[in-house]
């Protein structure tokens, strides 16, 4: 075998080992990109609600009390079809008063429901109750924030909990 033959077949044996490479390098990056998005997503806050405005969502894990979680907001006339990033702040069992309008959950002042909304119109505040089983309160930092001390919003059912958001801007 000439030297030009055995060349061209290393060359070609060689080529062969960069394509398993390059076909081993993809099904790994679709494998990966499939479990990220499995277990995680992206958020953005467009409002004041939290001082971040970008999110990483864990989908499998639960938040606690003071973590920060994305919720599917229930029907409402300001935000559709857009999920929420707020902070857990109640938990079943723990009790809501409404003591003329400044909200407390589990005995601890929460804020304030503000009668009317920036554009006029009227706020009904969320009533006295205990966050019965399967129901959390959530809350975001920012004073006119659109959240659970407004009975529109109300308590949030857990199945509508998409994962604990973590700051990430």
């Amino acid at each position: 075998m000439s030297a030009a033959i055995a060349q061209r077949r290393a060359f070609m044996t060689w080529r062969r080992v960069q394509m398993l490479w390059v076909l081993f390098a993809l099904v790994s990056a679709v494998a990966a990109l499939h479990y990220c998005r499995e277990r995680w997503a992206f958020g953005l806050n467009m409002t004041q609600s939290l001082p971040h405005w970008a999110f990483v969502v864990d989908h499998h894990v639960m938040p606690l009390r003071g973590e920060m979680a994305m919720f599917e907001v229930p029907d409402n006339p300001y935000y559709q079809d857009r999920p929420f990033v707020k902070i857990v702040i109640g938990l079943a069992g723990d009790t809501v008063d409404n003591r003329d309008g400044e909200i407390f959950v589990a005995g601890q002042s929460v804020g304030e429901a503000k009668p009317y909304a920036r554009d006029g119109r009227a706020l009904e505040a969320i009533d006295d109750q205990v966050i019965p089983a399967g129901y959390v309160f959530m809350m975001g930092t920012h004073r006119d924030s659109y959240d659970s001390r407004y009975a529109e919003i109300g308590l949030i059912r857990v199945e509508r909990i998409v994962g604990r958001a973590f700051p990430v801007l």
